[in-house]
């Protein structure tokens, strides 16, 4: 039992990669041998040339010494020559970068300016839909039907929603039997109108030859008479049946609610399987193209806005600028703030413009004042704001800007760093950096002199 005790525990207590073998010799507990290299050791007193366990040969432990030298010696290789490798792809990369740095971008270049041009106010406002519709069912009925989603868009006449037509329909073949039957009514009175003319006419003739008596034609004219009140009164029903199936048909078409005008669906108030009644909402439908933007102006720039014909709007929400139309001045400001409504209209073909987005509008104000101006291919747009590139010492530089308005193709700017004189970059700043060598390939055009 004991010696099954100790040879438990020296399995328990061998290290990773080794397993017990048989008794040392110098303390009589059990030795392990190395999975790996099969060489012996004690675990207590490391005597391993006294222990017990079984050695490997002199010979084939030189042999498998020489083999791992020999694979360490081609690993060591194989390092050496990737990492060769990577130093000369590296160079290579570092080499091409400093030559695609030094190499002169082509670009050209417009100098800063300034003069004394009309100053424009930014005015805030709000964007509105022009057009705005909640489309309701005109019949009553069972929705089998609804075209549209929410944020859908459509044209002017597309299906919205379909109602059940069976009853209606119904409701015109009846319809159409009674047009039937009025139409043969008036064929028959018609008819007897006729022979109530000619037997009229036969007894007139009978007492012009004295063969007949004045009581029986009295008797034919007022048979003529009556048949020609039944025949206007056959024409008069024909034409109730008429009016009937044409409200019919116009019931049983108001059963589609389609679109009065293009735009995108809002918002939806049906579903297929619930009973509409008369009046009952289907969906709300907003035109997107144009749109209306309105604005609120001081009172001291109404009248000067009132003959703009055009108007700038920034969309800080689509980050872009665009051109309004100036409808006109709403007759109902503010009493505290003395504000005015200013309505405008933007084309939207795209329908990127929303209704509720935030709009800043810049007025003009009758007011003039010195002010840069750069063309607008100078000005580019990054996560910190506007900003251009501009000339100094051959080399590209940046410099932020704020953006005022716009003044046909220039754009009127604010900033500290830029003068009048300065060149800046027009063409060939898409993939600029700065420090960037400069090649112009058209010289600035000159300044224009004062009061040319």
């Amino acid at each position: 039992m004991g010696k099954l005790r100790r040879r438990a525990a020296a399995k328990a207590s061998a290290p990773q990669g080794y397993q017990s073998t048989g008794l040392c010799a110098c303390c009589n507990r059990y030795g392990l041998v190395c999975v790996a290299s099969r060489l012996g050791m004690c675990l207590s007193c490391s005597a391993d040339e006294r222990c017990a366990v079984p050695r490997p040969s002199v010979e084939l432990r030189l042999r498998r010494s020489v083999g791992r030298t020999r694979r360490m010696n081609m690993l060591g290789g194989l390092r050496a020559a990737t990492c060769v490798a990577a130093l000369a792809v590296v160079w290579t990369a570092c080499l091409a970068q400093e030559k695609q740095a030094e190499t002169p971008v082509r670009v050209r270049l417009v100098p800063v300016v300034e003069e004394a041009i009309e100053q424009k106010r930014q005015v805030t406002g709000d964007v509105l839909a022009i057009g705005r519709s909640q489309l309701a069912a005109q019949e009553p009925g069972l929705v089998i039907e609804v075209a549209v989603d929410e944020g859908a868009r459509v044209k002017k006449g597309d299906l919205i929603a379909r109602l059940d037509p069976e009853g209606l329909e119904l409701d015109l073949l009846e319809a159409k039997a009674s047009v039937l039957a009025a139409e043969a009514k008036v064929a028959e009175e018609e008819a007897l109108s006729a022979q109530a003319v000619r037997d009229r006419d036969r007894i007139k003739e009978m007492l012009a030859l004295e063969s007949g008596s004045k009581p029986e034609l009295d008797r034919a004219e007022s048979q003529a008479a009556a048949e020609a009140a039944r025949l206007e009164q056959a024409r008069a029903q024909l034409v109730i049946e008429h009016a009937r199936q044409r409200v019919i048909e116009k019931r049983l078409g108001d059963l589609e609610i389609r679109a009065p005008f293009a735009g995108r669906v809002t918002e939806k108030f049906t579903e297929v399987g619930q009973w509409l009644q008369a009046g009952g909402p289907v969906v709300e439908l907003v035109s997107l193209d144009p749109v209306e933007i309105r604005v609120d102006v001081p009172e001291r720039f109404v009248s000067r806005a009132m003959q703009a014909e055009t108007v700038s709007v920034m969309l800080p929400g689509l980050g872009q600028e665009v051109s309004a139309r100036v409808i006109g001045v709403i007759p109902r400001g503010d009493m505290r703030s003395r504000l005015f409504p200013l309505r405008l209209l933007a084309d939207n073909p795209e329908e990127l413009i929303q209704p509720g987005m935030s709009a800043i509008g810049l007025v003009p104000t009758s007011e003039r004042a010195v002010t840069m101006l750069v063309p607008k291919d100078a000005i580019l747009q990054g996560e910190m704001g506007s900003y251009v590139y501009f000339e100094g010492g051959g080399r590209s530089a940046m410099a932020p800007v704020e953006r005022l308005f716009a003044v046909g193709d220039r754009v009127a700017i604010r900033s500290a760093v830029l003068h009048a004189g300065m060149n800046v970059v027009v063409e060939g700043n898409e993939r600029m950096w700065p420090g960037q060598l400069l090649a112009v390939v058209q010289e600035p055009s000159p300044q224009p002199e004062p009061g040319e």
